[in-house]
């Protein structure tokens, strides 16, 4: 059976899947990447499309990426003659209507669960990006703050030494 890997992309960000999962097609793992793009942005399971606006999921097996789509609302591209090319072959490439995902086999299962790991992942690194963003700006705060009483206290000391020549000298 074939190994096909979901890996995510947001701009230059790369981040591959490097387990795979086996199936029995290429259908088959767009499918699952399609279930999973659902999983993902359905607000009962704990998804928001928000989240993933801008990042992709890239399907591949052995012989390279083949299937490629937006997680979340649709994201910001360049339009150029490649982008197009690409868009008008995923087109062709949907299955018409989507189904809702049965149970899954158990490799297929394991697959999605990958999968959910990596978002997890992905969720829990940008939220502690954004915690660290606070701390950082509070930082900076906080120095402008102490630059600013200490350049009002070096030029008190001046005056203070100015005045003090001019009274003794």
């Amino acid at each position: 059976m074939p190994r096909y890997f979901f890996h995510l992309r947001f701009g230059q960000r790369f981040v591959p899947d490097e387990e795979g999962v086996d199936l029995p097609s290429r259908s088959a793992a767009r499918d699952e990447a399609l279930a999973a793009v659902r999983d993902l942005a359905d607000p009962q399971i704990g998804g928001n499309s928000r989240r993933w606006a801008s990042w992709f999921l890239e399907v591949a097996d052995e012989q390279g990426q083949f299937f490629r789509t937006p997680l979340g609302y649709p994201a910001l591209e360049l339009v150029t003659e490649d982008l197009l090319e690409r868009c008008a072959e995923q087109r062709a490439s949907i299955p018409a209507p989507i189904r809702p995902a049965a149970v899954a086999p158990p490799d297929k299962a394991a697959g999605g669960a990958r999968v959910a790991e990596i978002v997890r992942e992905i969720t829990a690194r940008h939220a502690h990006t954004a915690q660290l963003l606070e701390v950082n700006q509070r930082l900076r705060n906080e120095l402008r703050s102490v630059y600013r009483a200490s350049e009002a206290i070096r030029v008190s000391t001046t005056q203070v030494l100015l005045l003090a020549r001019a009274a003794g000298g």
